[in-house]
């Protein structure tokens, strides 16, 4: 199964926004549709690896009355490991596999931007440019510095579909109906990322993913209410 992106979590907090109506106009609908992508990268030199996990996404959402808003995010994490270190105390095992949470911490870190996700019509290509600020958790002063992104996903086969329909009837107060349409395929990664002026780069590298998600919600609430208790 794929793993969920990362991302999605920041769309379903502006779903789940409340929308900014008044009790003279009880029905509303609120519509989004977004792009999104993630990776996975890492890279060995010597005893230290390097583990880079990047999200991009695009969107536009609004409300029905109501001005339609277009909004960027991309979000870096980065952890860097010397997995030699203690290797001695393990009974001459040697290094550890990569992931396996062994060695020392040498940077920790989470940045976010409101850069926004490039994409082709298709959605069969996505790319991400942005300068993240990046504070290292591991260090003891609280070190920053910019991770620079220059990404480009490439899909892999086709997207797959995935829709879904909700009609939800509050007794007394009206019905909300919402409806969502997804894609979403693999995709390789290739490019770049500079970590405070040292660069990794990437070939190909598989373990990506593409999504676009739009969704509508509707509700309407019965006449004889006037502050209706819905929402989408």
């Amino acid at each position: 199964m794929r793993r969920p992106l990362s991302l999605l979590a920041a769309v379903l907090l502006v779903v789940a926004a409340p929308a900014a109506t008044s009790a003279a106009v009880p029905d509303y609908q609120r519509v989004i549709v977004s792009r999104h992508a993630d990776a996975a990268l890492a890279s060995l030199d010597g005893c230290v690896l390097t583990e880079v996990f990047v999200s991009g996404m695009d969107g536009t959402f609004g409300g029905r009355p109501g001005p339609i808003n277009r909004q960027g995010l991309t979000g870096v994490g980065i952890r860097q490991s010397d997995i030699c270190a203690g290797a001695a105390s393990m009974g001459g095992m040697g290094v550890y596999a990569a992931g396996g949470g062994g060695g020392a911490l040498l940077f920790d870190g989470l940045g976010q931007t409101l850069d926004p996700l490039g994409s082709d019509v298709h959605l069969t290509r996505a790319w991400l440019r942005a300068s993240v600020p990046v504070v290292n958790e591991a260090s003891l002063d609280g070190e920053e510095v910019i991770v620079t992104i220059d990404l480009t996903w490439s899909l892999v086969g086709r997207l797959d579909r995935d829709t879904g329909h909700l009609h939800v009837r509050e007794p007394g107060e009206g019905n909300v109906v919402s409806h969502q349409n997804t894609l979403m395929g693999d995709a390789t990664v290739s490019g770049t990322v500079t970590i405070g002026g040292q660069a990794f780069a990437f070939d190909a590298v598989e373990g990506g993913h593409l999504q676009q998600v739009k969704y509508g919600c509707q509700v309407v609430a019965r006449p004889s209410v006037e502050e209706p208790d819905l929402s989408c």
